[in-house]
């Protein structure tokens, strides 16, 4: 049904890309050598290549392991990372999270256990999503009883939903198709399946054009849904609203924009939030005493903007330890890329922490509105 020219058009939970025997059987024997393992998805010359180095790890409670992640692929493709079979009471922190292979992506995986992470062998599946679609990976990480009394590290208590949303487009012409989709992990960095979600779109006047409020995660913790612009499609700034749910957690809320044809008013999305030390490595994992830079780059696809970019720094008790703030300019279509730096000082507690980037129309104490947000993790150890 078209409403004011939009309609829903499908919704569904991705389905996790099937592994062919072959790939299976190699990668066992790769496991059995210690080595890289790497998936050559052949069926098609456009499937990426996704390799995780090493492919096993052994460490003891309340230390942490770290994994180097290569996906190449033919042409431009977005890539974005989640884990799924982690240690009860630790985090995954992808460094980063998300960007583009152009053809490469690199990314460092940090896997930090706490003392009260159970000992044993787990079987953890790591989640590319390439351009939507899910390519996964095994890895394996040996946790082993700590001989000494550690002060653990991981204070993240899993019990609250963490939510993304993005459409696979920033701008869209009428007569086409929006699709919305996301995925759903809890403060660890631990995908939940089976939430449900809902997504709500909004046209330029604020009316709601479609609410759908019966989709749910797969196993990786994605959703999607697919929306149909008519012919009629109003041109301007369109709102997309999602909150997830699941029993046991708390319920989390995101949203985002996109625009059709022309917009009379600005259109700002953050594109990627990551971190790294002063050389300009990237990292999810600092020492006290380093000094940490916040990387934000943000779009604008609708009117000329002025507005802040904030970002805020929250310690493992949810304490803000910095809050810093830029004015900057954005021309339509324009992107820019602010860092911010935060000094770890020895007094501040170990544990992992939130870097929070926002927007907004002007300061809010002169009235202002967030209009976006984005959250990074990182852990201070030493």
């Amino acid at each position: 049904m078209i409403v004011n020219g939009v309609a829903d058009l499908t919704n569904r939970a991705r389905t996790t890309v099937a592994v062919s025997l072959a790939v299976i059987v190699a990668l066992s024997l790769v496991q059995l050598t210690g080595a890289s393992l790497q998936f050559a998805y052949a069926s098609s010359a456009t499937q990426p290549s996704f390799q995780i180095t090493p492919s096993t790890q052994t460490i003891v409670e309340g230390d942490y392991a770290k994994f180097d992640i290569d996906v190449s692929q033919t042409g431009l493709a977005n890539v974005f990372l989640v884990a799924r079979g982690l240690p009860a009471n630790s985090n995954a922190i992808f460094a980063p999270q998300a960007g583009t292979a152009n053809p490469e992506f690199h990314s460092t995986l940090s896997i930090m256990t706490s003392t009260l992470s159970p000992a044993g062998s787990y079987n953890i599946t790591i989640i590319a999503l390439v351009n939507g679609e899910e390519y996964p990976a095994p890895i394996n990480l040996e946790l082993t009883p700590s001989t000494t009394n550690q002060t653990s590290t991981v204070t993240s208590t899993g019990l609250s939903l963490s939510l993304s949303v993005d459409t696979d487009l920033n701008e869209y012409e009428p007569n086409t198709t929006v699709t919305v989709s996301g995925y759903v992990s809890d403060t660890s960095g631990q995908v939940v399946g089976g939430a449900v979600v809902s997504v709500q779109v909004d046209d330029p006047t604020g009316t709601q054009l479609v609410f759908v409020n019966n989709l749910t995660t797969d196993n990786a913790g994605i959703y999607e849904s697919k929306v149909w612009l008519g012919p009629g499609a109003t041109s301007g700034t369109y709102s997309v609203f999602v909150s997830s749910s699941k029993s046991g957690y708390e319920s989390a809320t995101t949203h985002t924009t996109f625009v059709v044809g022309s917009s009379l008013t600005p259109s700002v999305v953050i594109s990627q939030v990551y971190l790294t030390d002063t050389a300009g490595n990237p990292s999810g994992v600092f020492l006290v005493g380093q000094t940490i830079l916040v990387w934000v780059i943000l779009q604008n696809n609708g009117a000329p903007f002025q507005g802040v970019i904030w970002v805020q720094i929250l310690d493992p008790n949810g304490t803000p330890r910095s809050i810093q703030l830029q004015v900057s300019t954005l021309g339509t279509g324009a992107s820019v890329k602010v860092g911010f730096g935060f000094t770890a000082s020895a007094n501040l507690p170990r544990g992992i922490y939130a870097a929070n980037a926002l927007v907004s129309d002007k300061l809010i104490s002169q009235g202002g509105t967030f209009l976006t947000s984005a959250k990074v993790q990182f852990a201070l150890t030493g």
